[in-house]
């Protein structure tokens, strides 16, 4: 079964949520190919999306949304937004 993802990485303005772009998981839940698009955020409030659905689809949560705010002295440093999820509940952390 296809348990492969699209998570999708947002920014918000004075207008709402702009999708900056979205990427598919690899076999190990990650995706690698929204990194060139978080490495290069300005100041400002972000969000990043997952269907959960396609890893437990009986769970309790079919989608995710983490919001966060990157502030002007953080906008050279790195950002690893991990999610880890079971059926019925979820977590997430600033990673390293």
């Amino acid at each position: 079964k296809d348990a492969s993802s699209t998570p999708s990485f947002d920014n918000k303005d004075f207008k709402g949520w702009t999708t900056l772009g979205s990427s598919i998981t690899n076999n190990d839940g990650r995706s690698g190919q929204l990194m060139d698009i978080v490495d290069n955020v300005t100041p400002g409030f972000y969000r990043i999306s997952f269907n959960t659905s396609k890893y437990a689809p009986s769970g309790f949560f079919p989608y995710v949304s983490i919001i966060f705010e990157i502030k002007r002295s953080q906008a050279t440093e790195h950002f690893h937004v991990p999610l880890l999820h079971s059926p019925f509940s979820f977590t997430t952390y600033r990673g390293s």
